[in-house]
């Protein structure tokens, strides 16, 4: 995208527009060269060989072991989400109320 497509579509100075884009060059080399790293792990596994391979499946196994929370843990936060989503709405039923003093808002059990 040129600048001034930039500039005229999205309503931006000449100096954003440049900023812009040099802030799209800077983040593409930096992808571009993740994407390279990359490749060249994954050549060098597939050229090394089967224990390779499992290396590799060892170590997958170990990071969900260590992404997986507890059912205890994660019930838990579900609870003090629930928790807090309440007391959201809570509040903002006092606010309604609050405003107009004559209506009351249907409260569930």
């Amino acid at each position: 995208m040129d600048t001034e497509t930039i500039i005229f579509r999205y309503g931006f100075t000449e100096e954003e527009a440049e900023a812009i884009q040099k802030a799209a060059r800077i983040w593409a080399e930096r992808v571009k060269h993740h994407i390279e790293e990359v490749i060249e792990a994954v050549l060098h596994i597939l050229s090394a060989g089967s224990s390779e391979f499992e290396k590799l499946e060892d170590l997958r196994k170990e990071l969900e072991e260590i992404g997986r929370e507890s059912r205890v843990r994660r019930r838990k936060m579900e609870r003090s989400r629930a928790r807090a989503i309440e007391q959201r709405y809570r509040a903002e039923i006092h606010r309604v109320e609050r405003e107009r003093f004559y209506r009351r808002i249907y409260k569930p059990p």
